[in-house]
């Protein structure tokens, strides 16, 4: 962070450039001023600046272009719009064109103030943000999605195919499949990789602080709103907002979103104008939510536009060639970040055996669970050989089966499909694979067993498909 913000003030008129650069020299800014657009241009590419503040209306090349050619050639520098009385649309024009703010002219001296701190702040974070990023770059490497099966080709064909575009991506697939690497890596290969990638989990958002949440608020905007706050749309602008357990949101919050998905538009809580969002949005669910959308519990409109271009993540059961790789990258991660009693160490080997094991495993928690398996493997090994005998005592032990739920997870919905799959396990046993007899014992109409297989990746029993017409 710099020590001094340094200001670049544009304006024609020597009074009012003179007078706002008095100004912000009184508050502790580094200011610089230019006459013309030109010359504000040629101040751009050689001066260190945290923020510009220019006037709309000038000979030769007015604000607006002077705008467009300043994100051009340093889009990190915000620009704050001075603006007369009667250029209040062409301003509102600018803010849709990337501008950070404007003023109306007279100033208000610590409204125009404290903008530019704003501005200069916003400069700042964009610094410290870059920063992270390509530490955080470093540090992950490459793709994280590991295999070597058909299916999992297929998926990132499909990101290949997508991430270059602005189109709103819907990843779906069970728990614990990988669906937000999925979401990075559409990131990661947009031309917005080097914005900000944001998730939110959408189940963790009250319906009372979405638009907080979300939208972002000023101090003062409501009780415990002691400090302005950033909105997760501005946290993510020119980059990536993932939008996981996108189906827990409640209908209420369903229409506020969608409003700003089809606008581009949305209000930060305690402001009175409207910002554009420079966004890609990536929607994350375990849910069907074309049934929910028949519920009734998702609005259709919303579906839709979320459901522009659809990418599944199969189970791991239905890509078994790609269960040794992952298991063999999580062992080798581990043991570099020291996950052994004895600390960081060489890769611990994998027999044929132990590989086998692996493979026969229906992994009902997906790459999660064998994430899991793994970690423990590697902690009782002591960072020695992953033996057959070692993974399968781990598999037998209870706890392990996502189905059974976790205890230390308090998440109504996740406990309660968690649940449902076991129920739903136990009556196709009990019936010998009979699905209306299934039916019965769960209490539900035989044609909508179909839906609960599908729900939870459960395989149609033999047999059992004669039974119920659906």
């Amino acid at each position: 962070m710099k020590a001094r913000h340094r200001i670049l003030v544009v304006d024609d008129e020597d009074f009012v450039r003179d007078s706002l650069v008095a100004l912000l020299a009184d508050e502790g800014f580094d200011t610089i001023a230019a006459s013309s657009a030109r010359e504000a241009l040629r101040l751009l590419e050689t001066e260190d600046l945290s923020a510009m503040v220019t006037d709309l209306r000038m000979p030769e090349m007015d604000g607006l272009t002077l705008l467009h050619e300043a994100r051009r050639r340093a889009p990190a520098v915000p620009v704050v719009l001075l603006t007369g009385v009667g250029t209040v649309p062409e301003a509102v024009q600018a803010m849709k064109s990337g501008a950070h703010d404007f003023i109306q002219k007279p100033v208000d001296p610590e409204q125009f103030v404290l903008l530019v701190r704003r501005a200069a702040e916003h400069h700042d974070l964009l610094e410290q943000v870059q920063v992270l990023r390509s530490t955080v770059e470093d540090l992950r490497g490459p793709s994280e999605m590991v295999g070597v099966s058909p299916s999992l080709a297929a998926v990132k064909a499909l990101i290949a195919q997508v991430a270059p575009t602005s189109a709103t991506v819907l990843v779906t697939g069970e728990s614990g499949t990988g669906k937000e690497l999925v979401a990075a890596e559409v990131h990661r290969l947009s031309p917005r990789a080097k914005a900000s990638f944001v998730r939110v989990n959408c189940a963790a958002v009250p319906e009372s602080l979405f638009e907080s949440e979300f939208f972002g608020h000023r101090r003062g905007a409501f009780t415990s709103a002691v400090s302005d706050r950033a909105g997760r749309f501005a946290e993510a602008e020119g980059g990536t907002l993932a939008l996981d357990e996108i189906g827990t949101l409640r209908p209420e919050m369903q229409a506020k979103l969608l409003r700003v998905l089809e606008t581009g538009e949305y209000q930060v809580v305690g402001e009175s104008r409207m910002r554009i969002a420079d966004v890609r949005v990536v929607a994350i669910t375990n849910e069907d939510l074309a049934a929910r959308v028949r519920e009734g519990a998702f609005r259709k409109d919303l579906y839709y536009r979320l459901n522009i271009f659809p990418i599944d993540v199969p189970p791991l059961r239905k890509r078994r060639e790609d269960v040794v790789p992952i298991a063999e990258h999580f062992a080798a991660r581990l043991l570099r970040e020291g996950a052994a009693p004895g600390g960081p160490g060489p890769v611990p080997a994998l027999p044929a055996e132990a590989a086998a094991v692996l493979r026969a495993y229906d992994w009902p928690g997906n790459v999660r669970e064998l994430r899991n398996v793994i970690e423990r493997a590697v902690i009782l090994s002591s960072g020695g050989e992953l033996d057959a005998g070692l993974l399968r005592r781990i598999l037998a032990a209870p706890g392990l089966d996502e189905a059974e739920g976790d205890s230390a997870d308090l998440h109504i919905r996740r406990r309660l499909d968690a649940l449902e799959r076991k129920l739903i396990l136990e009556a196709l046993e009990r019936s010998s694979g009979k699905k209306r007899a299934a039916a019965s014992l769960l209490g539900i109409d035989p044609k909508n067993v179909g839906y609960y297989l599908k729900k939870h990746g459960i395989s149609e029993p033999p047999g059992g498909g004669e039974e119920v017409e659906e």
